[in-house]
Formats: C-alpha cells, structure tokens, sequence
C-alpha cells in the first residue's frame, strides 16, 4: 500500500491594516491555494490572516514594531486594499532579520524617525509560498527585483512575479510531488546511465512507483532517488508525483464547487472575536478552512500546524 507522507506546514501569518474584506481574503486564499499546489492536500506553506482593528491604518514599520513588542519576531505578510486590485501582497521582514540585505542593499534610505530599515517586498500572492521558502534558504532573486537605491517607503508599483502559471503542470517543476512510502511490489528501480545521470548528484540507482501503483494513488511514474530501500519485504520511500487530470485532485478553488460554496461563510465571522497569534501565547488556534472539509489546528507557540488549508485565524 502507497502512503503519501504529510508533513506539517509552515504557518505565515498575514496582518490586514485595513478592515479585512472578503475579497482580500478570496484572492490571498486564491493566491495559497494555487502557489502551495494545495489541491493535493499538502502545501509546504499556509496562510492564517489576522484581522485586527488596532493594526488598522498602521505603516509596515509601526506593523512590524507591534509585532516584535509582543515577540512575533518572524517575517509576516500584509495584506490591504491593494490585494485584490493587484494580486498583490507585502512580504515583510527586517534588517536584522533578513542575512541578505547588507548584501543586496549597501546603501538604502534611511529616515530619522525610525530606528531600523523594514525590508519588505511586493509580490503576487502566488508566487510568494516559493519565493519566501528560497528566501530563507538564501536565494537572492526577491532582493535583484527591488529598486536601487532600496527604499522601505516605496510603493513598488511593479509588483514582483515569477511569470509561473500556477495551474499549469508543465510550468512546475518544483510542486506537485509527494513523498511515499510503498512496498516493494509497488516500486520498480534502474541502474541506466541514462536515468540516474539526470539526478545530481548521480545516484547508483533509481526507483520509481510502478504503473499500477501511481495509477491507483493519482499520481504517475516518475524516476527518482530513494532516501532509504530496506531489505526486500521492507517498505521503501520515494519521491512520487501527482497526475494533474486525475478527478481525485481538485482542478483549483475557482472551479471547485465545494470551495466557492464556503466562501460565504467567512462573511459572518466577527471582527471581535478575532485574535492574533504570539509566541508569549501558548493556547491552541485554529485556522478556519475554506478549501475542504479539514481543518489546520495550530497549537502552541511555535505554530506547529496539522491540515491543508489557509484561512482566517480565530480563538479555537
């Protein structure tokens, strides 16, 4: 039997500093949905949005102040009026936090009344999960799209985008795969030159989920390096991707009934009872969900998180 391996998903936590509207929260949730390939049921990143009326009309550096006075020290998003108009997001992080900038932004604007440069980035809400995961590991491509001299008060008009078409499989390489295990009867392996010298580094071998098996679990073969092959008799685990045309996988929230079905709910929820994360707070969340009928339950500090959807926080 093939089992697809879940891992809990990074939680971004997005701030609105405008009264949040359903239309803000239809295109960031769009935006995830697409750019995480969420249709699988496993994003690597996922969006809790956070509607409180105190951050209303505060700058991203009066933002980003509030949140490190209450220990929220990690890069978040703001969404405004802007979000859906544009597609559009902010990406916000600071000089402290940010291992590039000194790189990137020798020499930046500074203003008097404020007591640290807010690195931030405009960016289409789809391409932002992938961009900000490349980020942290230290890709510099957000920074080379930001104009020189780096200005924390420009409106970056020209909002940052990968030119990826998120719905399209053909244009990525880098989502809508999963990792499995399998047994061996369901596993086929090569030792061709021709297969193992397109992995770097090259392997010895390379495996993949036989016809059968991928067809049975809506993915579709594809050779790959194993991280570990046990003894025959022992399961193996592989990297495997899904097949896009198999009815099991949603074709995306726009022509999902279920998803545009449960949109209006989000209307109802009140602007009171909303509350934020913090890492001072250790009592569980929960994300409401939109796409399907799982929920991601946040708990603890860290924002360890269970589930496959983005959505609006509120008090569990």
């Amino acid at each position: 039997m093939v089992i697809i391996v879940h891992y809990p998903p990074q939680i971004l936590n997005a701030y609105s500093t405008v009264p949040l509207t359903q239309s803000i929260i239809n295109t960031t949730q769009h935006g995830f949905y697409d750019g995480t390939s969420a249709r699988f049921g496993s994003p690597e990143v996922v969006v809790a949005i956070h509607n409180r009326t105190e951050f209303h009309g505060l700058s991203h550096y009066d933002l980003r102040v509030a949140l490190d006075a209450e220990g929220a020290l990690a890069p978040f998003v703001v969404v405004d009026n802007h979000t859906p108009k544009l597609n559009a997001v902010w990406y916000v992080e600071t000089t402290a936090n940010c291992r590039l900038l000194d790189s990137y932004f020798p020499d930046t604007v500074t203003y008097p009344y404020e007591n640290f440069t807010t690195w931030q980035i405009h960016i289409r809400v789809p391409d932002l999960p992938i961009t900000e995961t490349a980020w942290s590991v230290g890709a510099g491509a957000l920074a080379e799209s930001v104009p020189l001299p780096y200005d924390p008060h420009d409106p970056q008009r020209n909002v940052y985008h990968l030119n990826v078409n998120w719905t399209d499989p053909k244009q990525i390489l880098w989502g809508g795969h999963a990792w499995v295990k399998a047994n061996y009867s369901e596993v086929m392996w090569s030792s061709d030159p021709n297969l193992t010298k397109l992995i770097v580094p090259n392997p010895p071998y390379v495996v993949s989920l036989t016809e059968e098996a991928a067809r049975d679990n809506g993915m579709v073969p594809t050779w790959n390096s194993a991280d570990a092959i046990g003894p025959p008799g022992e399961e193996v685990e592989l990297s495997a991707k899904y097949n896009w045309d198999d009815p099991r996988w949603p074709k995306g929230c726009l022509d999902d009934p279920r998803v545009v079905s449960r949109m209006a709910p989000m209307q109802r929820v009140k602007q009171d009872i909303w509350r934020p994360f913090s890492r001072q707070d250790p009592r569980p969340r929960l994300v409401q969900g939109t796409w399907n009928d799982t929920q991601i339950e946040v708990v603890g500090p860290n924002g360890q998180a269970k589930g496959s959807t983005s959505g609006v926080v509120q008090d569990a």
